[in-house]
């Protein structure tokens, strides 16, 4: 996938969440429903006729055929990534999502994202949070590797309900992993 085509995507999915389920903000969700409109909304944008090898889950905690294990220095029995686009039962993974709703700023999930990256090798990785009627924020990460490194590329975005568009913040850094 294209980074063109993942900023399309998500966007995509918040102006749907913003049309269709300004509910769910009124009502005070938890972020799992949020994160489940999501998913709908993304796997339309992605491949509405799942036409595709490639699908969006929720909570997937599978690596292969297996349990999905913690990264290294992670003390949990299993992870799940809170939304993802990867193919089933390969390590064709896609994008890694981690989710939180009140968080105001980057969070603890940006470490899981990293993670990912690095050991199950995710070309991207998305940190949503601060998610309100009027917006989101998310850090988009990106996989790249030069001369045999792996380093990952961030850059932080603003969804605004008005504009209907993801506004990128401040400057793209590079972080060696």
């Amino acid at each position: 996938m294209k980074y063109n085509e993942l900023i399309s995507l998500w966007e995509y999915a918040f102006q749907m969440l913003c049309e269709k389920d300004t509910a769910l903000f009124d009502t005070d969700v938890q972020e799992r429903a949020i994160a489940g409109r999501l998913a709908i909304y993304l796997q339309y944008g992605y491949d509405q006729h799942f036409e595709k090898d490639a699908c969006i889950d929720l909570e997937y905690n599978r690596d292969g055929t297996g349990i999905k294990r913690p990264h290294r220095g992670d003390d949990a029995g299993w992870i799940a990534p809170d939304i993802l686009l990867h193919v089933r039962k390969t390590d064709n993974n896609i994008f890694y999502c981690e989710v939180k709703k009140k968080s105001t700023k980057e969070n603890e999930d940006s470490v899981r994202v990293m993670d990912a990256l690095k050991e199950r090798k995710y070309q991207y990785g998305v940190n949503l949070y601060y998610i309100r009627p009027e917006g989101a924020k998310l850090t988009i990460y990106t996989r790249e590797e030069i001369n045999s490194r792996v380093f990952v590329r961030k850059e932080n975005y603003r969804f605004n309900t008005r504009e209907k568009s993801l506004v990128q913040i401040g400057n793209s850094n590079r972080i060696k992993l």
